[in-house]
């Protein structure tokens, strides 16, 4: 009777067809089971994780991404890294709120995938992935990297002068110098505006070390990774 058995198993259950056959969660219930402090639910969808909705909100002003599991018993906090290539999937934030002014673009400017890299000249890992990227982008003409100087060590002053410059030949000196090379002092001075830009959507978004790199749909991957790496990110959106 066991292949009988397996059968009928098999034709029912949560293996038999899609999650939201069974499952469902709105924003109105996802507040309910939330913990007070919570002002907001922007969204709420299936995870990639399996067994659990992905809930996107604000409290206070900044943005929060949450787990909750269909038995809608528990609330899962923090990160959620994904083995296949390190990516932190329970960081994810709004593309189109991501600064335009200020951005450094590497490649080719029409290239239909963009990657945005919030960095800073006098971080190590940040000269090591930037060195990557260019790799990258020489490579593959259909990846743009535009890079967004987040100044947590670097003066806000040479991230205002490199921006407006837009000169990725400038911002290689940068990185090889640790922003102290004399060809540095011939960028034009330049308002904060664009800066100040920057560090308000890192704020807004919980962006809080360098480098951080943002993959076309908002996934947040934090910290280098080798360009081999980098190419298995990115084989999904190129596909």
């Amino acid at each position: 009777s066991m292949p009988g058995a397996a059968l009928a198993f098999g034709e029912s259950g949560c293996g038999a067809g899609e999650c939201r056959d069974c499952h469902s969660l709105n924003a109105k219930e996802a507040m309910k089971l939330l913990p007070p402090g919570a002002d907001k639910i922007n969204s709420v969808d299936f995870s990639e994780v399996g067994g659990l909705w992905r809930v996107e909100g604000e409290a206070q002003g900044k943005k929060f991404n949450l787990y909750i599991d269909f038995s809608k018993q528990y609330i899962i906090a923090g990160d959620v890294i994904r083995i296949r290539d390190g990516a932190d999937v329970s960081h994810k934030v709004d593309v189109s709120e991501i600064p335009a002014a200020g951005g450094i673009v590497l490649g080719n400017p029409e290239a239909p995938l963009r990657i945005h890299v919030f960095s800073d000249v006098l971080c190590p890992h940040c000269d090591t992935l930037h060195q990557h990227l260019e790799t990258l982008v020489e490579e593959n003409q259909q990846v743009q990297v535009m890079v967004h100087l987040l100044p947590l060590m670097m003066e806000k002053e040479l991230a205002a002068a490199l921006g407006c410059s837009n000169s990725a030949d400038m911002l290689r000196v940068a990185y090889s110098s640790r922003g102290n090379d004399s060809k540095l002092d011939d960028l034009e001075p330049c308002a904060h505006t664009d800066v100040d830009a920057v560090i308000d959507f890192a704020r807004k978004w919980q962006l809080n070390s360098t480098p951080s790199m943002i993959l076309p749909d908002g996934q947040v991957v934090r910290g280098s990774r080798s360009l081999e790496r980098i190419e298995q990110m990115l084989e999904p959106y190129l596909e």
